[in-house]
């Protein structure tokens, strides 16, 4: 084809990433761009609200490597900035596609439904600058398809959202479509190569003459792709290995070098102290916010670390601009061709990464022997979605099988998150991961009431999820904060056992509750649960004030941290 409208070349763009689905609400100023959505092959999956549409293509792009959503102008696109902040922060590519008013009423600035009322129509434009990486909007056809291609590769370069606005009389508008002729850049160019080599000496220099190193992988190694070069190097050095609470998952924690979580002041003690006593830290991806250093409780001494980021690398505090993925790629085959001469890989774990035996049952599940028993529960292929608070600090403390992966939002941590976010990233294993079998979520009940909405998406997308709902009588991350008893962290009471059936009819599913140690475990070993045949809820009953020991100990500084002291 030599011709094609804006809107097709936008979507055929979209779709040469990888992606098979986008998600969205309809909105009038963008219905004739839906009509082109399944003329570029794509599918359409519509979403009950923006905010659920960001979350999904959020998780969608975790899995699939970018996502895509679309809403209208204004009041759509507004609901969305939660879902796009978040994906921001995190570096997951999330292309935002908003359809606007006409190129000739936003000339006018005539006063149309969901402006302002003054004419203003880049004023939404200005709003989601402050979170894209990339934005435009498509006003002149001449340099639409050049547009177009600018936001997407900044996107997939920076792996952040990007802003694409789109006139409803731009969307047929005629185009050459030799543009896509041309692939979108999906790869970081080569360093400069003199300082690279400058930069491998140095990193071989610490690894030949400190004998106590480790490697900690961290959640930048996850977000910018390097986590098979981060296996290599495990593989090559032989050392330790820890991960942090954004980097829980990233790597098989079933191998023998793996040393577990490290995050500061609430780590297992033996491993606070191998980290912490070391003289050399390879960290890949450092991530430094306070959430995923226990509110900045970790001790690791500046001068001792390699920081290995996606566009530098520091060394001992020495910043050096050259790309973490060609380091860490020339920097395995350097130590493969010429192995270390010191024995720091040969040495004695230093720690365990899990203590030997489950915490004691008592009659109640509590917070402590839950998370232990879920690590037993789970198996080789399980995608896990986390909820900010308790189910993502809880599951720190379970042990993950090989080929497992957890998805959290530790940086922004917006509540509600999990749940829409495990619509994107469920679609996406159906239609893209023979990697993950089953599809599992983690949410406090607090936390779903804000984006329920989206069960009824899991349900018509027929992923057939687990979804554990911790019921414990409202806000208990944010009772251990502050406030235990306050009016302000209770919820509504909801029938949690009928919300399947209420939001998805005409599909079958499954619900149960839990309330004892003992109910936990007859539903774990039940052949028919683990089978996932359909969608199932399990409501686990616990105490409002019990958390994981480690959100106890940030929430008895949270008061003096608050206060800057």
């Amino acid at each position: 084809m030599t011709d094609i409208g804006v809107g097709r070349y936008l979507f055929e763009r979209i779709k040469q990433l990888g992606i098979k689905s986008v998600f969205g609400v309809p909105g009038d100023y963008e219905l004739t761009l839906l009509d082109v959505i399944p003329e570029a092959g794509l599918d359409w999956k519509g979403n009950p609200n923006e905010l659920v549409a960001s979350y999904a293509a959020d998780g969608y792009g975790r899995i699939a490597g970018a996502g895509a959503f679309v809403t209208t102008f204004g009041p759509g696109e507004l609901s969305a900035l939660c879902g796009i902040a978040g994906a921001y922060c995190e570096f997951v590519p999330v292309a935002h596609i908003v359809g606007y008013p006409s190129v000739t009423f936003q000339n006018e600035h005539a006063i149309l439904h969901h402006t302002v009322g003054d004419g203003r129509y880049e004023l939404y434009h200005e709003m989601s600058k402050q979170i894209s990486c990339a934005t435009t909007v498509l006003k002149d056809v001449k340099t639409a398809a050049a547009e177009i291609d600018r936001c997407l590769n900044a996107m997939m370069y920076h792996r952040q959202p990007v802003y694409i606005g789109v006139p409803v009389n731009m969307v047929h508008e005629i185009v050459s479509s030799s543009g896509l002729e041309v692939p979108l850049t999906t790869t970081l160019s080569p360093n400069d190569e003199a300082l690279e080599q400058k930069v491998l000496r140095e990193i071989r220099e610490r690894l030949e003459t400190h004998e106590k190193a480790v490697i900690i992988v961290d959640g930048g190694a996850i977000r910018h792709d390097v986590l098979g070069l981060t296996q290599e190097l495990v593989d090559v050095t032989n050392l330790p290995f820890f991960t942090t609470p954004m980097g829980k998952g990233a790597l098989n924690e079933q191998q023998s070098r793996y040393g577990g979580f490290y995050g500061g002041a609430v780590s297992k003690e033996d491993c606070r102290i191998a980290v912490e006593s070391a003289q050399c830290v390879l960290w890949i991806g450092n991530y430094p916010s306070d959430i995923n250093t226990a509110e900045f409780t970790e001790k690791v001494k500046p001068e001792v670390v390699i920081d290995f980021e996606r566009f530098f690398v520091m060394i001992g505090g020495q910043r050096y601009d050259v790309k973490m993925n060609h380091v860490i790629r020339k920097l395995v085959d350097s130590l493969k061709s010429h192995p270390l001469t010191i024995v720091s890989g040969k040495a004695a774990m230093p720690c365990k990464a899990l203590p030997d035996t489950l915490p004691a049952r008592s009659k109640e599940i509590t917070q402590a022997w839950y998370w232990t028993r879920c690590g037993q529960f789970f198996r080789k292929g399980d995608l896990i979605v986390t909820e900010t608070g308790t189910s993502a600090t809880g599951m720190n403390d379970a042990s993950l099988p090989k080929n497992t992966a957890v998805l959290s939002q530790t940086i922004f941590g917006s509540i509600g998150w999990a749940t829409g976010t495990s619509v994107g990233a469920f679609v996406a294993v159906r239609e893209l991961s023979s990697k993950f079998k089953r599809c599992l979520l983690f949410t406090g009940e607090g936390s779903l009431q804000l984006t329920i909405q989206a069960f009824s998406d899991l349900l018509r997308h027929d992923v057939k999820p687990i979804i554990f709902v911790l019921n414990n009588g409202g806000y208990t991350i944010e009772r251990v904060l502050h406030g235990p008893h306050a009016k302000y962290n209770d919820v509504p009471l909801w029938e949690y056992t009928d919300l399947l059936r209420t939001l998805g009819p005409k599909h079958q599913s499954k619900s149960y509750q839990v309330r004892t140690p003992e109910e936990v475990d007859r539903l774990f070993e039940d052949p028919a649960f683990n089978a996932c045949e359909t969608a199932q809820l399990v409501e686990v009953f616990m105490d409002p004030l019990d958390a994981p020991a480690a959100l106890k100990m940030s929430g008895a500084n949270n008061d003096r941290f608050n206060a800057g002291q």
